[in-house]
């Protein structure tokens, strides 16, 4: 049977670069080119300026740097006009988006951003993305396959390192990357961050090959099926305690962020029924380890991880994500309300 998600058979994509045309990636990529490769070069210069760690490269100056730039190079105000700016590329942005200028777009994405965040920093969602999430990406073959050849992903103190920076990323894009202080005066970069994560990616990861499909590891199908182990997993765990948030801006902002690091729209999730409906999709053909019959997202199981890595996930809190206590106040007093609900349980 065929990959059919929305009534679209997608089997010719699963295996697709992430650079779809449909995406915010592809998009900005038709529309500055030198930006994007600015970014590719960005990293490549980081990367061969940082000493390996058994072979894993750290990657949060990278990321730091552009927080750090006084001008607009980065500005999420700059590049939303760059995707609106051609009639060609502002047709296109809107298809995804769903906002017809780039200030309705910006509105949207802070908005679900602002959600993501809130949502983020909840208890029950740290306590699924540290015990469930982050373990459940090795359930699809091709992210198994790309981290049985790292050998670092097996050692329980790189691996610990990896998921923290992974997260600090994530807490970069949730904020808006901005230096803390005079840098909230000119702009947010989160679309440049996540841009530059894409490039990452693309840069360190392209050349692996799955053993299991015969295709590249990194591909449309795995990073899709990520999307989903922190989306789908964390809105699960908060309907089952029926706790409260936004749950349209909560999938926007995924659906952007997938987008941006280069997911082909159709695969991605716009509303909870879609999310379960995909995940189930992922294991029903076979795209994920265990055959048919999909395991309940916010329960881990074991059975269907490589051993190695399953041996490998030891991730311990680290003293550095403090910094973001700020940002964390500043965000549950512009959600009071539900931040009472949230502690009442209701």
């Amino acid at each position: 049977m065929p990959f059919t998600f929305r009534g679209q058979n997608l089997d010719a994509i699963l295996g697709d670069a992430l650079d779809a045309p449909n995406s915010l990636f592809g998009i900005m990529s038709a529309a500055d080119p030198q930006f994007m490769q600015g970014l590719r070069q960005h990293w490549t210069k980081h990367a061969q300026a940082t000493p390996s760690v058994n072979g894993w490269k750290p990657a949060l100056k990278a990321f730091s740097d552009i927080a750090a730039d006084w001008w607009n190079t980065y500005s999420d105000h700059r590049l939303a006009g760059i995707l609106y700016g051609a009639q060609a590329h502002a047709t296109a942005t809107a298809a995804v988006t769903g906002a017809q200028s780039s200030a309705q777009f910006l509105r949207d994405f802070e908005a679900a951003r602002d959600e993501a965040f809130y949502v983020f920093f909840q208890a029950t969602s740290v306590n699924e993305l540290a015990g469930v999430s982050f373990q459940a990406t090795y359930y699809h073959y091709d992210v198994s396959a790309l981290f049985e050849q790292r050998p670092h992903s097996k050692l329980k103190a790189i691996v610990s390192r990896r998921v923290i920076e992974t997260a600090q990323i994530m807490l970069r894009i949730l904020y808006g990357n901005m230096s803390m202080g005079w840098g909230s005066l000119y702009s947010t970069r989160t679309l440049a961050t996540t841009l530059l994560l894409a490039q990452m990616h693309n840069v360190a990861l392209q050349h692996y090959r799955s053993r299991y499909t015969d295709r590249r590891c990194y591909n449309q199908s795995a990073v899709a099926f990520t999307l989903l182990t922190f989306s789908y997993v964390v809105a699960q765990a908060w309907r089952d305690k029926r706790y409260e948030f936004n749950e349209q801006r909560w999938y926007y902002f995924w659906k952007l962020l997938g987008s941006l690091l280069g997911v082909d729209t159709r695969l991605i999730a716009n509303t909870h029924a879609e999310a379960a409906e995909l995940w189930d999709l992922f294991f029903e053909h076979h795209e994920c380890q265990g055959g048919p019959g999909a395991p309940y997202p916010t329960t881990l199981d074991p059975r269907r991880i490589h051993s190695e890595l399953r041996a490998g996930y030891d991730v311990q809190p680290e003293a550095n994500l403090l910094q973001w206590v700020p940002a964390f106040i500043v965000t549950q007093m512009r959600n009071s309300l539900r931040w009472g609900k949230y502690l009442l349980g209701r």
